[in-house]
């Protein structure tokens, strides 16, 4: 079957001396290198002796400092509100004829006329609009309350899905196709 020693299982460890407290942190400070003093002369040496002498310390973020979720707090504060970020594979056409390039945009729901809109936002740049209507998802999931997607209808249609807490609406777009 198989030649496997397993005598080595019994003898792995043997031979190997314990180390005490002392001589591993002596053997640990003898190969860290020590700070390099921020000054001209104490970076010279290091420069010119290398990590003998020392290196420079770098700015290391101690762990027990204070982490900002400033921008996860914003991420979660944008989809209570009905912001959702999409990534379009294509470039569609909007309701005014516009051409919305291929790419990633943030949609949230805006009234236009006591219309609903979906509105396309790069950064501050507006990109178009398509018109909203009601929607009854069957594929969404019993825990979903709030989400966006893109679903593929044909060749040159897509369906973009813009769920919130209250309703489900969808916008249907044509793709442009280049010649």
């Amino acid at each position: 079957m198989l030649d496997v020693d397993y005598n080595f299982i019994d003898t792995a460890f043997d031979g190997i001396k314990p180390v005490t407290d002392k001589e591993f942190n002596d053997t640990i400070n003898k190969l860290t290198p020590q700070p390099v003093e921020n000054t001209f002369g104490g970076r010279l040496k290091a420069f010119l002796f290398g990590r003998k002498l020392g290196v420079e310390t770098p700015n290391i973020k101690e762990p027990d400092e204070e982490i900002d979720f400033g921008g996860e707090k914003k991420a979660i504060e944008e989809i209570r509100n009905g912001i959702y970020f999409i990534k379009l594979i294509a470039p569609i056409v909007a309701q005014d004829g516009k051409i919305i390039p291929a790419g990633n945009y943030k949609i949230f729901e805006k009234n236009i006329y006591n219309q609903p809109m979906l509105v396309f936002y790069q950064g501050r740049d507006e990109y178009g609009m398509l018109q909203l209507k009601k929607f009854e998802d069957n594929l969404k999931g019993e825990n979903d309350l709030t989400y966006s997607r893109v679903d593929i209808v044909s060749d040159d249609l897509i369906r973009i899905v813009y769920a919130t807490i209250e309703d489900t609406k969808c916008a249907v777009a044509k793709v442009y196709l280049q010649n």
